[in-house]
Formats: structure tokens, C-alpha cells, sequence
């Protein structure tokens, strides 16, 4: 007697498979079957009449590969978009963003978040692991768009605008408050929307909060049985006031206070000396590694000794392009020329960079980061029948070095389908953009007061 048809929720095909787990090649042909929001298939597709599926998608032209895990961003960064790319480069993260940060208020940041997450799902990205202002806000977009996130609040104890001229003032109380709204965050939001959303203490640099804050955050994170995130090492400035502070490197610092361990996100290392990441590796800290932003201010991390060394790492964007396609050719092309050899890094380990080494930073490798049973249906589709893709052949350079974030067509979280033929299921794309142009004006005046050359348009274009 036949088998009766196995009853499941979602049926996504694909003409090529990118599983992504342990040992698993590229499946063309193959399959992904969901049920109650997990993967219980990810292979060769079975034969007609395996399933009985509630909604098929079909894959003819298509590519289905794990959804990009992004271990580092801030989502609702975007108003910096162009103010730091060029020139002074990373110094105008002190002299512009540092300094502007402070005038944005809640609502603004709101409508940032919510262009952030849209950003993110076209892109392909269903992970986030976030630290910025507002964290409600944001966590409010996540819940609204489907998307999966770990969100820390940004603590600090200094006048961030002020840094940029040297002064590191600690400010009364501005550090415990700052604290505090992290840990009311946690409370109110962790495990929140069916465990998409959960948080992290973040405090923001080894040098923009004390000892004693970086212990109590590292305090408040263990009570609450939550992970943390950091900056570290991210500029010459902050590697230089350590030194000069403590006499040692900020990874070493941080060791040395208590606050490093295997739950904590160590984004860039930039400027991390031989003691700071033998800190990092003793500790069991994971990197955040974000390969587009460095090119961008002429200098990058110390990639191939990180790995070398047996730091849990993985892929991210940082802040205002969030395109993981274009993350991984930068890091491809970086770390090969630095090394003088194009077997420094392989397209294959730069996608699992990004999905399960990610993942892996997170502590998420069990639940995410790869397409196999058990794990949560966090996976997205990508039309291959554009030009710039074809011929396709299926290996892993035809993807990594030729993708764009905009061939993504189809994203699914936890099941449930988030982009549906390029368009957000969950979000008025529109009314998204809208909303943040609204705020245009204002944010150029202010930062042209700041030293930007952001043009103003005299009006509509009358051509």
C-alpha cells in the first residue's frame, strides 16, 4: 500500500540547494519541506507525492541557501549613509556620526529601524545581532517584519560627541542609567514574537565606559543569563587611550576586568595587537568580522591569524550597506591579496562565514545558520535567471562572487514567508521610504553643520 503523503506547512524547491551543513554538498534538484515553523527535509527532492504541502514555492530558476545570519549591524544607522565613506574616513565616525547621534530622537530612530529591517530582508539577511539607541523601537520594527534579532542597548558613560577632540569625561550617572534601560529592555523583550527577538547587554567600546560599568554590565548580562556585545578595538583611538591608560591592548583590558567570555561579540578588532587576541581566544570570545567597512577607511583586521588562532568568527555588515554578496567579495579579494594567495579564502568558507559561522558567534548554530532537520526555516531564494548570473553552474563561486543582494526574491523566518517576489510581506515598502525621507531635511542641515557635503536638491527636477 503507498505511504500516504507526509501532511507539512511550506514546500520550498529550488534548482540548486546550498544546505551549508556539515559535509553536505550543493544538491541541484532538491528540496526544503517545513512544518510548525522547522525544517524537517533539506535535500534531493523527494518524489511527486511525498507531501501534502499548504503552500509550495516553486524553484525552477532558482537557488535556496540558508538565510545570511549577520553577527554585527545597526539597523537604524542608515542615516549616516555617504557621511563616512570618503575622506577623513574613519575619523568622521568621531567627527560626524559620534556628534549627530545625539540629535536624532526616538521617533526618527523608529522609522530608521523599520528601513533597516526592510534593508535587511531584501538583502537576504533573517539575522540580526543589533546595538543602538532605541532599542524598543527597534525590537517593535522586528516584531512587525518577521525578521529575527538580538538587540542590545548602546551603553556608554561619556559624551560621545566629544570624543573626537580627546575628551573622555566620564559623565555622572549616564552610564548607570544607560545600563539600566538595557536591562528593563531585556526583561521586557527577550524570547518575545516566538523567540525571534531576544537581547544582549551591549556596552558600546572598552573605552567609552569605565571599569566599573564594563563589570556591572558584565554582572546584569550573567543575572540575566544573556549574552553581550562590544565594540572592540575599532579604532587607532581607542587602541591608543588604553595603552596609555592601562598599558595594555583593549582585548587584554577587557580580559583583565572580567568582562570577556564565550557569550560575548567582539566586533572589528581592527587595531588588536598579538596580547588582544590571544585575550580574545583564551576567553572563548567570538569576532564579528565586517568586511565592507574596512576597505572603506584603508585598513583591515588581522582575518587569517583570527581564524588561525581558533576565534569563533563570522560575517557581518555593520552599519548603512547591508549586502552580504558584496561583504563576502570584499572579504575574498582582501584577504587573498593580503596574503598573496587565492587560497587564503574559499567562496565556500566565505558563504559559511556568513550562515553558519555567524550563526556559530551567536551561539545559534543549533537552531540556524544551515538547512538540515530540526533546525528552525530561516532559509532565502534567489532568482538566477538574471544576466549577471548566467551561465549558472551551480559551484559556489557562481554564487558568491556573482550574486547581488537584489536577486533575493523569497525569504522565509521561522517558516512563515517575509518576502514574497521581491516585496515585503509584512511592511508597506512605501510608506517605509516615506517615512524616513520626511525626516531628510532636517537630518542634512544638520549634518552639513557638522562638516558633511550632503547636497541639497533646489527643488523637482524639470527635465
Amino acid at each position: 500500500m503507498p505511504k500516504a503523503p507526509e501532511r507539512i506547512d511550506l514546500l520550498v524547491r529550488a534548482d540548486y540547494l546550498y544546505p551549508m551543513s556539515e559535509g553536505a554538498p550543493v544538491i541541484a534538484g532538491g528540496e526544503v519541506a517545513i512544518r510548525d515553523g522547522r525544517i524537517v527535509h533539506a535535500g534531493a527532492a523527494r518524489p511527486s507525492g511525498s507531501w501534502d504541502a499548504g503552500t509550495v514555492v516553486d524553484g525552477a530558476g532558482k537557488a535556496v541557501l540558508p538565510g545570511f545570519v549577520n553577527c554585527h549591524s545597526h539597523a537604524a544607522s542608515l542615516v549616516f549613509r555617504s557621511q563616512s565613506d570618503d575622506g577623513a574616513g574613519g575619523a568622521a565616525l568621531y567627527t560626524v556620526a559620534f556628534r549627530m547621534e545625539k540629535e536624532v530622537g526616538e521617533a526618527e530612530w523608529a522609522d530608521l529601524a523599520r528601513l533597516g529591517c526592510a534593508d535587511m530582508l531584501r538583502a537576504g539577511i533573517t539575522t540580526i545581532n543589533d546595538i543602538w539607541y532605541a532599542p524598543n523601537r527597534l525590537a517593535e520594527a522586528v516584531e512587525e517584519c518577521g525578521l529575527r534579532a538580538s538587540i542590545a542597548n548602546k551603553v556608554f558613560d561619556v559624551a560621545l560627541e566629544n570624543l573626537h577632540r580627546g575628551d573622555y569625561a566620564r559623565i555622572p550617572g549616564r552610564g548607570e542609567s544607560r545600563l539600566a534601560d538595557g536591562v528593563a529592555f531585556a526583561r521586557a523583550w527577550h524570547g518575545r514574537a516566538g523567540g525571534r527577538i531576544t537581547a544582549r547587554i551591549g556596552t558600546h567600546a572598552s573605552d567609552t565606559c569605565d571599569a566599573g560599568l564594563h563589570r556591572e554590565a558584565r554582572a546584569e548580562a550573567t543575572r540575566l543569563g544573556i549574552g553581550m556585545h562590544i565594540h572592540t578595538a575599532q579604532s587607532r583611538q581607542e587602541a591608543e587611550f588604553i595603552r596609555a591608560q592601562c598599558g595594555c591592548g583593549p582585548l587584554e583590558y577587557l580580559r583583565d576586568i572580567g568582562l570577556l567570555a564565550p557569550d560575548v561579540v567582539c566586533a572589528h578588532l581592527t587595531f588588536a595587537g598579538d596580547g588582544d587576541l590571544a585575550a580574545v581566544a583564551e576567553t572563548g570570545a567570538a569576532y564579528a568580522h565586517c568586511p565592507i567597512i574596512y576597505p572603506r577607511r584603508g585598513v583591515y583586521p588581522r582575518f587569517s591569524e583570527i581564524v588561525a588562532r581558533g576565534i569563533p568568527t563570522g560575517f557581518a555588515t555593520d552599519w548603512m550597506q547591508n549586502d552580504p554578496f558584496e561583504g563576502m567579495r570584499y572579504a575574498l579579494n582582501a584577504v587573498r591579496v593580503i596574503a598573496g594567495d587565492h587560497r587564503a579564502l574559499t567562496c565556500r568558507e566565505a558563504l559559511w562565514r556568513h550562515t553558519m559561522g555567524a550563526a556559530r558567534v551567536l551561539g545559534l548554530d543549533g537552531e540556524i545558520g544551515s538547512l538540515e532537520a530540526g533546525k528552525k526555516a530561516d532559509l532565502i531564494m534567489l532568482d538566477l535567471d538574471r544576466p549577471h548570473l548566467q551561465p549558472f553552474y551551480g559551484d559556489y563561486p557562481a554564487l558568491v562572487y556573482y550574486a547581488r543582494a537584489s536577486d533575493v526574491v523569497t525569504s522565509v523566518v521561522d517558516g512563515r514567508v517575509v518576502l514574497r517576489d521581491g516585496r515585503l510581506t509584512r511592511l508597506d515598502e512605501a510608506s517605509v521610504v516615506a517615512g524616513v525621507k520626511a525626516h531628510l531635511p532636517r537630518w542634512r542641515e544638520t549634518l552639513r553643520g557638522l562638516g558633511s557635503t550632503a547636497l541639497a536638491p533646489d527643488g523637482p527636477c524639470a527635465c
